[in-house]
């Protein structure tokens, strides 16, 4: 179509310039439906995932580098538009924060913040995967994990491509991280010894962490490596959706860390014999969110995804304390100083049968909240009031029954009997820190009869907790939004309050 129409002067006619005008329009408004944000601007210094670092520009790559967030859907099932996000805050409900699960599902993402700012939150939390030991044949055809059992480079065994990028060393150990986010080039800086493979299988970044020296480094004098292998299902991240709709939403989003397995023979205590390993991948994923994060309001800071119990032995609780203190080390040095904050969540028991003593309280937080190394921490207590760990019960209530649900946790016997302390002792326990601002995480479960068995809480008792919680902290958070609060309908019920 002939656009050029000009005067006699050379300038563009009127009618020219009207149809330049709705074009650029109509462009404007195509592009930013196309955009994997739905249009919202890049804020400033962002870097986008497609371009790389010098560094990182000598990486390997088979296949197209994924893209945090696929094309916006115009609508969802559900009746939402993601280019009309409803902002409207129906009630403000104390608990501010949930923790949510990540998905690649661009319309469940939008359910999950839009449903969440909906009842006043202003916080969302994830949790980080495990970086889990495996070996070369779980990465081959006939794997137990059918998700990394596709792992190949350029066609070819994705183990003998990475231990051929040794240079003649080895492979001491394979780990596999099962995560719904991918990775871009900031998170992949060691040319040779990193790099991304989209298969039909889904896309698999790795790397070679050489197993000794600083948890940045590239070369291992000894030339021995670990090999770890991360798996996304989609191109989506789910990180990035979460984060982008969060800023929509003018919320703010802690990112969870990864972390190790447990101890075999202690199941709640981590596996510490690889933290060098871990280190060396933390770095890498944290380098990864300051590229792609750092500027962006949405980002808060990170969630310590190792959770540990409020201890009366530190020695047996040892190797937890020993990954809080390398992690939030590496938070220190890999993301810009207004990002360097990590929530911990520590879980206490207040049983008379088998708890902590209330006076081992303050100083078993305290020591968690030691491990900061620098960084700023928020200490979230669980308040046990969903596993029936901790009493949900005022002064008055001590010779009361417990709930008949706690039975099989306490036995058929009052609060008092039942508990040396409530969740208004915890807190009151955990006001007495120095050094870590605190939160309340709030159990939106509880037990319906076997220890272990999660249903979700009741209003009446979520409102109790609340109330037992609040005078001791500056904010509340939540588990979890995604079964106990939104699939329950007890989101609902929040929101009909008005």
């Amino acid at each position: 179509m002939e656009l050029r129409r000009t005067t006699a002067d050379g300038r563009p006619a009127a009618g020219a310039l009207a149809v330049l005008a709705t074009l650029a329009v109509v462009l404007t408004v195509a592009v930013a439906l196309l955009r994997p944000d739905g249009g919202a601007p890049a804020p400033a210094g962002a870097t986008s995932s497609h371009l790389a670092s010098p560094a990182a520009s000598a990486v390997p790559t088979s296949g197209p580098t994924p893209s945090p967030t696929p094309s916006a859907a115009p609508s969802c099932s559900w009746g939402g538009r993601l280019d009309r996000p409803d902002r409207t805050v129906r009630t403000e409900y104390a608990v501010t924060g949930w923790f949510v699960l990540t998905t690649p599902d661009r319309c469940a993402t939008r359910a999950t913040v839009q449903g969440a700012h909906a009842i006043g939150a202003d916080t969302l939390l994830t949790f980080g995967a495990e970086l889990a030991p495996a070996s070369p044949a779980d990465l081959r055809p006939g794997g137990d994990d059918e998700r990394f059992a596709g792992f190949t480079v350029d066609g070819g065994d994705g183990y003998d491509h990475a231990v051929a990028r040794t240079g003649g060393g080895t492979v001491r150990h394979v780990y596999t991280y099962a995560a719904k986010a991918t990775f871009d080039d900031a998170a992949l800086f060691c040319p040779g010894h990193d790099g991304r493979s989209t298969t039909a299988h889904g896309t698999y970044t790795w790397w070679l962490l050489p197993v000794e020296g600083g948890y940045s480094d590239c070369d291992s004098p000894s030339r021995t490596y670990d090999l770890v292998v991360a798996h996304a299902a989609s191109q989506a991240d789910a990180d990035a959706l979460l984060v982008a709709d969060a800023e929509r939403f003018g919320m703010t989003v802690f990112l969870g860390l990864p972390k190790p397995a447990p101890d075999p023979a202690t199941p709640y205590v981590a596996d510490d014999s690889y933290t060098q390993t871990l280190g060396g991948f933390t770095s890498r994923v944290l380098a990864g969110w300051d590229a792609r994060y750092g500027s962006r309001d949405a980002f808060a800071g990170v969630y310590q995804s190792l959770e540990t119990a409020v201890f009366t032995d530190e020695a047996s609780w040892a190797p937890n304390l020993r990954v809080y203190e390398l992690q939030h080390r590496i938070v220190g040095f890999r993301l810009p100083r207004d990002k360097q904050r990590v929530v911990v969540s520590p879980y206490a028991d207040l049983r008379r049968d088998g708890g902590t003593p209330v006076a081992a309280v303050r100083p078993a937080l305290q020591r968690i909240a030691d491990t900061a190394g620098g960084v700023r921490m928020v200490l979230a207590p669980q308040d046990g009031g969903g596993t029936g760990r901790v009493g949900v019960f005022g002064p008055g209530d001590r010779d009361r029954t417990v709930r008949a649900d706690l039975h099989a946790v306490v036995g058929d016997t009052t609060y008092g009997e039942a508990y040396a302390g409530s969740t208004a002792t915890l807190y009151a326990e955990a006001a007495k820190v120095r050094g870590a601002t605190l939160w309340a995480n709030v159990e939106a479960f509880r037990p319906p009869g076997e220890v272990g068995d999660r249903a979700p809480s009741d209003l009446a008792t979520l409102d109790r907790q609340v109330a037992l919680a609040r005078p001791h902290v500056e904010k509340l958070i939540g588990y979890r939004w995604d079964d106990y609060l939104d699939a329950s309908g007890l989101a609902a019920d929040i929101a009909a309050r008005g």
